[in-house]
């Protein structure tokens, strides 16, 4: 009988010291979990915002669905890091001339939804940072995201109700370059 108990023991023993593999049947000893496969990813959960997460603990890692990239739980002090391992996004330049609203007037005290839309060139692929910003009771918002690599668009959602008429002038600055001066014009 003591030979079973002995024999269990060492099996339990040997199970709870050892390492899960999925996709390779020699797990590396220093890992918990070994995920061996040469064409598959490990898939995050994916959330619209960290302020979701019950009870977050350190190392927790998530994909963040409203900044594109991945995040981790820290522990001093508690909180979500910023996004990990994300390169900074620039562009090699605007194209001003180019750049539009739609519609392309506004009436002075009235309500006004629209965008401002700015073509860009030399994208890197890198991440941008939210912005809001108001001018004339009309507020400018761009959402985090990334520049696309190579050409693209910026877009920036309008809405307010402008409190004067003739021209909201308007200085865009984001990726290292800046389109300054662009107008909407505002009717009496």
């Amino acid at each position: 009988m003591n030979k079973y108990i002995t024999l269990i023991l060492i099996i339990i023993g040997n199970f709870v010291s050892s390492q899960v593999g999925i996709g390779t049947p020699t797990p590396h000893p220093s890992s918990d979990l070994d995920l061996g496969a040469v064409n598959k990813v490990l898939y995050l959960n994916r959330v619209s915002n960290t302020t979701v997460i019950n009870d977050p603990q350190p190392g927790m890692l998530v994909f963040d669905t409203s900044e594109h990239c991945v995040k981790a739980y820290q522990d001093d002090p508690p909180k979500w890091s910023g996004c990990l391992d994300s390169v900074s996004g620039t562009v090699s330049g605007f194209t001003c001339s180019s750049a539009s609203f739609s519609p392309a007037t506004a009436s002075q005290g009235a309500s006004y939804t629209g965008t401002l839309t700015i073509p860009y060139t030399g994208g890197n692929g890198g991440t941008y940072t939210a912005q809001s910003f108001t001018q004339n009771g009309l507020t400018f918002t761009l959402t985090a995201g990334n520049f696309s690599i190579g050409t693209g668009n910026l877009v920036y959602n309008i809405n307010g109700i402008p409190t004067a008429s003739g021209t909201t002038s308007v200085n865009i600055m984001t990726g290292g370059q800046s389109c300054n001066g662009l107008t909407l014009t505002v009717n009496p």
